[in-house]
């Protein structure tokens, strides 16, 4: 058939739907394209992506979509960061400080920023591994919190700084560790550094020019003995969680000082290993909750706090290195679950014990007895004080609940977890208040040869306090959750990723960093995006020196439906 010139000429209408397509086109295009803008996804750290291109029934076809080499092999640093996405572009970070900017479809570079201006990194006081926890974002900005306690604002198109401060003096004891948090113009960061004799404390800052807008320390006087709140520690390490209805902030803080022997700081030791609740506006204090008073165990409740709704409540959620799980009206704190003050011993009186102790009755990933020893090994009940002889007990320093964040789904209103068995012997003395290596080690800690340390990952049910599902690993837990739509992904230190059905648990898919050259262990906290419609999920496999199978690398890896790019 032959076509006529005047059949093909298009008429107005045809026009205007041609017009009407590409803008819907358009739309839809806008509509796929799914950032990852802070570390916990979003202001209340659910780690939760509503996006459904992947599922519990195609979970299993997914492949390395592209891989990321820092070329940054330090074997003094882990990689425990969340990459963020914003409008195509994934930005990483190592665990000594540098940042680097991705093309999120496929891993090519677009700039790096490495901090030349910084101390020699042997130089400063860092307690573990190097490790930096990611950047935040706003206003065109990333938000860098450095190792030498300076924080850092960075041109998200180049790279280029803007502007930078000091937090603090690094040559005081003071780093930062954690994922700044960006909140309508205001950064919220906090300091590390309690292994070190620090007082701990939270700051704000102008995110457009650095201004210091207000502080709120996290140790309150009052609680301390004499001056000893001046060292109290109360670190933050972790990415707070923010409610814009009620204005409030809420950040989880760590241990006090010295770490174990409190025979210089009688009392309860506000605010460490609590949740304290403040004013945006003013960092005044609204309220705490304090998970272990007057803490002789490293029980840190530093992994970030989760907000969701509980039958028509605002609750927040946490759970540290103690192991149990608090949920708490989130205006006033009080539990939403039973919490009972346990009686707890309270000898030997030179540490000054405080008499009780808070447990809940939401079930609990993490074990609170100690299993078979061996011989030469005497156990003890978790809350006994150390003391001037050797004694074991789980959760022990390593947790419990380490760094790593939870993350929940509103679809199954589960609570995604992990636990670790790992009993630790402790000993110490009356005198012995800056023993190790750290001048605020005050203690003898150690894990016991010849014990099957092992990790827990599982979901608590938050509208029963039950368990729904665990899996037990053969490490110890050493990583993060995020829930895509219904699929939960998570890793393991031995290098092993996971996708798992989020409802039952039912494992889905296993990948093995360990076949990608240079990847190592999944000791970091995943991230789920989509670009041009293609959903990703992305985990940095790094591992961690602090770990007993360290398995150290320098890879980002993304994961998608289809193969390389």
């Amino acid at each position: 058939m032959r076509v006529s010139p005047l059949m093909c000429r298009p008429s107005a209408f045809d026009f205007f739907a041609v017009v009407l397509a590409a803008m819907l086109s358009s739309t839809v295009l806008a509509q796929e394209n799914l950032d990852w803008p802070r570390y916990g996804n979003d202001l209340a750290n659910t780690r939760f992506q509503n996006v459904d291109q992947i599922t519990p029934s195609n979970a299993s076809q997914l492949k390395v979509a592209w891989v990321f080499h820092t070329g940054i092999n330090d074997p003094n640093m882990s990689i425990e960061m969340t990459p963020l996405v914003i409008g195509g572009t994934m930005y990483v970070t190592s665990g000594n400080d540098d940042v680097w900017a991705l093309n999120a479809a496929n891993g090519r570079q677009r700039w790096v920023y490495h901090p030349t201006d910084m101390p020699p990194l042997s130089s400063l006081p860092l307690c573990c591994s190097h490790n930096n926890r990611g950047v935040g974002y706003g206003q065109g900005l990333l938000f860098l919190a450095r190792l030498d306690a300076t924080l850092v604002a960075l041109n998200a198109g180049n790279g280029s700084t803007v502007w930078k401060t000091a937090v603090d003096d690094w040559h005081a004891g003071y780093s930062m560790t954690m994922p700044p948090q960006y909140i309508n113009g205001t950064v919220i960061v906090g300091t590390s550094g309690g292994e070190y004799l620090t007082r701990g404390h939270v700051d704000a800052y102008d995110a457009r020019t650095g201004r210091h807008l207000w502080r709120f320390w996290t140790t309150e006087p009052t609680t301390w003995a004499g001056s000893s709140y001046l060292q109290g520690g109360a670190p933050v390490w972790q990415s707070p969680s923010y409610d814009p209805a009620l204005g409030l902030v809420y950040v989880s803080t760590g241990n006090a000082a010295p770490d174990i022997n409190g025979v210089q700081r009688a009392g309860t030791n506000l605010y460490s290993v609590s949740i304290v609740a403040l004013d945006i506006t003013t960092g005044t204090l609204k309220w705490y909750y304090q998970e272990a008073h007057h803490d002789l165990w490293d029980y840190d409740a530093t992994p970030p706090t989760v907000l969701f709704t509980l039958n028509g409540v605002p609750a927040i959620a946490h759970q540290g290195k103690t192991g149990y799980t608090f949920i708490l009206d989130r205006r006033t704190g009080a539990p939403l679950y039973p919490v009972t003050e346990i009686p707890v011993p309270t000898t030997p009186s030179w540490q000054n014990p405080w008499p009780t102790q808070p447990i809940t009755n939401i079930e609990s990933l993490t074990p609170h007895d100690v299993g078979p020893l061996p011989a030469g090994y005497t156990a003890a009940p978790m809350w006994t004080p150390p003391q001037e002889q050797t004694l074991v007990m789980q959760p022990g320093a390593d947790g419990g609940q380490e760094w790593p964040p939870d993350a929940y789904s509103p679809r199954t209103h589960y609570l995604y977890q992990h636990g670790r068995y790992i009993p630790e012997s402790y000993y110490t003395t009356p005198t012995n208040t800056s023993g190790g290596t750290l001048p605020g080690w005050g203690s003898v800690t150690d894990t016991v040869p010849g014990v099957n340390n092992y990790g827990l990952y599982g979901a608590v049910d938050t509208t029963t306090g039950k368990i729904a599902w665990q899996i037990q690993s053969s490490l110890p837990a050493d990583s993060g959750f995020v829930i895509a739509g219904d699929v939960a992904f998570f890793g393991e230190t031995n290098g092993l990723f996971h996708a798992v059905d989020a409802a039952s648990g039912a494992m889905l898919w296993t990948f093995n960093a360990m076949t990608i050259k240079g990847a190592g262990g999944a000791t970091a906290a995943p991230a789920a995006y989509m670009v041009d419609g293609r959903e990703y999920i992305v985990n940095a496999f790094g591992g961690n020196p602090g770990e007993v199978t360290p398995n150290l690398g320098d890879a980002i890896i993304a994961f998608a439906l289809r193969g390389d790019n």
